[in-house]
């Protein structure tokens, strides 16, 4: 889906002499990387979409796919551009009237190439919730996608705003999302209120009911948290073949001194009492609405906890006994 004419329009800033054959690579790294992102029914829909006629809503969605996989080619051509690799060896060129960055300006040049990555990716899964083409609800990705309930960086962010809309970031807390709704929000929920919620999230012919939309309102900030949590002693350290290292940053040169212990502790129980503060507003809002017709699961489980047999309910019974 990409050419050469493309990549040029989606990154503006890019050399106009550039070879594409450079850059070719990359362009099928990135398409590859598209297509786990977003499925592979919702790439041949947009494959598709070529012909002169189409929508305003289907040349949105073919603009900012092409914006995203224009930005995660170039992300990854970028660190070989400065190179030339040949019998000779490798080079640096460097013409008369040429001056070579700072290693400040490429470190930061590589990252605004990642945040525009980020914006692309958010601003493509926006327009897909609200176009909601058929060729992705009725795809494996989407169920994938549907499988949490904080499903993008942008979401997370409306309960977290210091995270920014980080794409990235998102991809490594998925697990940790996971393990959150598992351990602290099934719980309060009940095993029974958590699937049918599960259920009808996931289905894309539903329509979520008031109270169903004002529940999940009430679970993603909780969520958000928790997840943060649960991820925080991972975030800072990556593990690989060469040990445990700590990735910190300065003045573009990855070299900032990482907060202290103190600093650390006192956000991480932050975020473990905002999100028990939510878990609590969460299961009061159950408390106050839960009935034998609402959140069924719930409110049975509540009786049987409080020891409270259920009450009879003759509201549909023609027949009453005195």
């Amino acid at each position: 889906m990409l050419t050469k004419e493309i990549l040029k329009q989606q990154l503006g800033g890019i050399n106009a002499k550039i070879d594409f054959q450079t850059v070719e690579p990359f362009v099928r790294f990135a398409e590859r990387w598209f297509r786990e992102q977003v499925g592979q029914e919702l790439l041949d829909y947009l494959a598709s979409l070529t012909a002169p006629g189409i929508g305003q809503d289907e040349a949105e969605l073919i603009d900012l796919a092409q914006s995203c996989m224009s930005w995660r080619c170039y992300e990854l051509a970028f660190p070989h551009l400065k190179l030339r690799v040949g019998d000779l060896g490798i080079q640096k060129l460097n013409t008369t009237n040429a001056v070579a960055v700072a290693k400040w300006e490429y470190v930061d040049s590589r990252e605004a190439n990642l945040a525009m990555l980020d914006l692309a990716l958010e601003n493509f899964w926006s327009a897909v919730e609200r176009i909601r083409p058929a060729a992705w609800t009725g795809s494996a990705a989407y169920k994938k996608r549907q499988g949490v309930w904080i499903r993008s960086a942008g979401e997370l962010a409306e309960h977290i705003p210091t995270l920014g809309r980080k794409s990235r970031l998102f991809d490594q807390l998925l697990t940790y999302i996971r393990r959150a709704e598992a351990v602290y929000i099934k719980p309060v929920l009940t095993d029974a209120v958590y699937k049918q919620l599960k259920q009808r999230w996931s289905d894309p012919e539903a329509d979520l009911t008031e109270p169903e939309q004002e529940l999940l309102e009430r679970i993603r900030p909780a969520l958000a948290h928790l997840a943060l949590f649960e991820a925080y002693p991972y975030l800072p350290l990556t593990l690989d073949t060469t040990g445990i290292t700590e990735r910190r940053s300065k003045d573009g040169t990855m070299e900032e001194v990482a907060p202290s212990a103190d600093s650390r502790g006192t956000q991480k129980r932050q975020l473990y009492q905002d999100g028990q503060f939510y878990l609590s507003e969460l299961a009061d809002y159950l408390n106050d609405t839960a009935s034998a017709h609402q959140w069924a699961g719930f409110y049975q489980a509540n009786q049987a906890r409080n020891g409270q047999p259920e009450a009879d309910d003759f509201t549909h019974s023609s027949l009453v006994i005195l």
